[in-house]
Formats: structure tokens, sequence, C-alpha cells
């Protein structure tokens, strides 16, 4: 049993993880329309790795005997504004999720829910490489446009940005 303030933290992050899927979907469809499959493609699989956290999240909470709650999934109203902005809006939202899971985590150790707290530090883990990972495609796309050589991308770009 997860104790009721902790519940409703882990079903907030759910709904979190669910919209950001929306977002790094919506992020994909504007990449795509624009002509970059490229980077559409990359934030499709950031889709897709958000949906898999929310269900790995409910799992966890039926695991445990609760009953999970997704809540609606809010408008991404995203400003879709060139190709280095979508990225740091990307990069901001993941220090967001970040933010979520390590208060998460806080209160897990407060609650002595020692379960929650060892669920979660996958994520906080993963946290950091999300954070590196999108912090890393910001400084390529900045010293892409400012360096014509940089032009010729990095071919690992596609393969999530590492």
């Amino acid at each position: 049993m997860i104790e009721k303030n902790l519940l409703k933290r882990i079903n907030e992050q759910i709904k979190l993880e669910l919209d950001s899927a929306h977002i790094y979907l919506a992020m994909s469809i504007h990449f795509d329309a624009a002509g970059w499959a490229g980077f559409a493609r990359w934030m499709y699989v950031q889709c897709e790795e958000e949906r898999a956290h929310a269900k790995q999240l409910i799992d966890y909470v039926i695991t445990r005997g609760e009953k999970p709650e997704i809540g609606a999934v809010a408008d991404p109203k995203v400003k879709l504004d060139g190709v280095i902005p979508v990225f740091e809006m990307a990069y901001e939202h993941e220090c967001k999720v970040s933010k979520s899971i390590n208060e998460i985590v806080g209160l897990a150790i407060e609650k002595k829910d020692f379960a929650t707290e060892n669920f979660f530090r996958t994520f906080v883990n993963e946290q950091v490489e999300e954070e590196a990972t999108v912090a890393g495609i910001v400084d390529k796309l900045k010293l892409a446009s400012s360096e014509a050589s940089f032009l010729i991308m990095d071919a690992r770009l596609g393969e999530r940005g590492r």
C-alpha cells in the first residue's frame, strides 16, 4: 500500500509522463511537416519512451495494490518556432520532469516507502541521461548554426543524439 500523498504524486507523475508524450508528439509532427525527418523521428522515439514510462508507473501502482489515475492529457501548448528553440523547450521540459521525480523520491524517503524510492531511482538516473542528451543536441545545433562546416550533421543524432 502506498501512502495517500505519495500515491497522489505518483498519479501526477503518470499524467506528466503522458503530457510529455503528447508534447514530443507535437514536436515530431512539427518537424515532420517542416521536412526535418531526422528530428521528427528523434522526437517520436521520445514520445514512445514517455508512454512507456507512464505504463511502468501504472504497473507499479497496480503491483502495490492501488488504482492508478491517468488524468486528462493536456493540450501541448508549445511554441514550435525553429529547431533550436524546440530542442531548448525539450530540455526545459526534461528538467521539469527531473524535478518532479526528485520530489517523489524525497517524499518516498520521508514516508519510509523504500520500495517506491527504489523504483524511482531508475527514473532519477534516466533523467540525468535525458537532460545530458538534449543539452548535447542543443549545443551541437548552436554550433551548427554558427559554423558552416558542422552542417555535415552528426550521424548519430538519428540514434537519440548520443
